[in-house]
């Protein structure tokens, strides 16, 4: 069953530097994830990874978000268009769907690192916490 909008919505400056970041490593995807932090005991997380190969990293119940939208240039293109179109996409990692389902995912960069930090946030627009 295709859904009919995508489980997670991205902003323009999301899908922009997803694009990038894909288009300059040579990978086939982003993936994100719900996890244990590396940095901080006891405490969960949610990670980016870059995707290489789709058919052995991926199961079937990842799934994946769109980096493309429509001929408006606003509208993101649909689950049921951008399914099997081979492009790109963010996958939402199953054990991190359920968390993120309906909300919007922003990132922003750490100025001193360059690390890509995740921002998501619910349906009324509050940042979420992963530990919540």
């Amino acid at each position: 069953m295709i859904p009919r909008k995508a489980a997670l919505q991205l902003t323009p400056k999301a899908r922009e530097i997803f694009r990038k970041l894909i288009e300059a490593t040579s990978s086939e995807g982003i993936k994100l994830k719900y996890e244990m932090s590396s940095q901080h005991a006891l405490r969960m997380a949610f990670k980016f990874d870059l995707i290489k190969d789709v058919k052995k990293e991926l199961s079937f119940e990842d799934e994946g978000v769109s980096l493309e939208v429509l001929d408006d240039g606003v509208t993101p293109k649909p689950p049921a268009e951008s399914w099997s179109d081979n492009l790109p996409k963010l996958y939402i990692d199953s054990g991190a769907f359920m968390k993120v389902l309906g909300g919007k995912l922003d990132v922003k960069i750490n100025p001193e690192t360059g690390d890509i930090i995740p921002l998501l946030f619910d349906r009324e627009g509050n940042e979420m916490d992963p530990n919540a």
